[in-house]
């Protein structure tokens, strides 16, 4: 399948690869192709704008950081719409608000091309080892098409229901592990505070009601060996709160429990955390408190 590729950064970038390993036919398009030419030279196409990108694939697959993004790869000067035959698919993977993924596929729509919104989760290792869960919104017809692009880059889909449901379904995610890790560095600050060690807590909790994903992936990753670059940064997880609290204002749905954990994760960023993980909570929390899990 002739497919195109537009957001290879630190998610997008392997999802890429997965698809030239399935021997699909790739298109980029990158700002900076310097930061990427190991996909030229894993046989992928290079091309100069979005509009080019359409041009040559039936599929176009989106990983973009916001839908400010996705709007102007779609909508801007030498845009996806100026360049897409009629009929081609665009598989958005962006992690953006459930009403912008409406817009964007009734804009696509007016013009003869079918949307899905698909927002992935895995983190960069599910997308490395092509382990990635789709969400997806859209129709099943549209799906069907897309089916043999997800199943090389990850192991699991779910059709969640029309457009938006299936960013709706990762903003609970969000909400969910931004809960659970916010709550498991604050955890750790106080054993640590108490005398018990990471490492004895993850042994320990391993076996408890209280093991989790996060737990099981962020201790022993992030916080015991007290490094927190890499991994899922906090002004990301800021932005999906966000997006979350966006989607339950328009539903007029209180989310007292999320707002209060977006302004701890905004806190963090302020005081100079957010390019670390999300586990890098456990320091600006032990902060307050004179624990640093850097210092060995």
């Amino acid at each position: 399948m002739k497919i195109g590729f537009l957001g290879t950064g630190q998610m997008g970038k392997p999802m890429a690869h997965n698809l030239l390993k399935a021997k699909h036919a790739l298109s980029v398009y990158a700002r900076h192709p310097e930061k990427v030419s190991d996909l030229k030279s894993a046989g992928a196409s290079f091309l100069a704008s979005p509009a080019e990108v359409a041009g040559a694939s039936e599929v176009l697959v989106l990983c973009l950081p916001t839908d400010a993004e996705v709007d102007a790869v779609i909508e801007g000067e030498a845009g996806i719409l100026a360049g897409a035959s009629r009929g081609a698919l665009v598989l958005d993977t962006t992690t953006g608000t459930p009403a912008a993924a409406q817009r964007v596929a009734q804009v696509l729509k007016s013009k003869g091309l079918d949307y899905l919104d698909a927002p992935i989760s895995g983190g960069v290792k599910g997308a490395l080892d092509a382990k990635l869960t789709f969400m997806v919104g859209g129709e099943d017809k549209a799906i069907d098409r897309a089916v043999p692009l997800m199943e090389a880059m990850g192991t699991t889909i779910f059709r969640v229901g029309p457009i938006g449901t299936g960013r709706m379904v990762k903003a609970l995610n969000q909400i969910i592990t931004g809960m659970n890790v916010l709550i498991l560095c604050e955890s750790v600050v106080l054993a640590k505070k108490a005398g018990i060690l990471p490492e004895r807590v993850f042994e320990i909790l391993s076996k408890c009601s209280a093991n989790s994903f996060h737990l099981q992936n962020k201790l022993p990753q992030f916080i015991i060996p007290g490094k927190f670059d890499g991994g899922f940064r906090i002004d990301l997880m800021i932005k999906d709160l966000e997006i979350a609290l966006q989607a339950a204002k328009e539903m007029r749905t209180p989310m007292m429990l999320t707002g209060m954990a977006t302004q701890v994760y905004r806190a963090a960023s302020a005081s100079g955390y957010g390019a670390k993980d999300i586990s890098g909570m456990a320091n600006f929390l032990g902060s307050f408190v004179g624990i640093d899990f850097t210092a060995k």
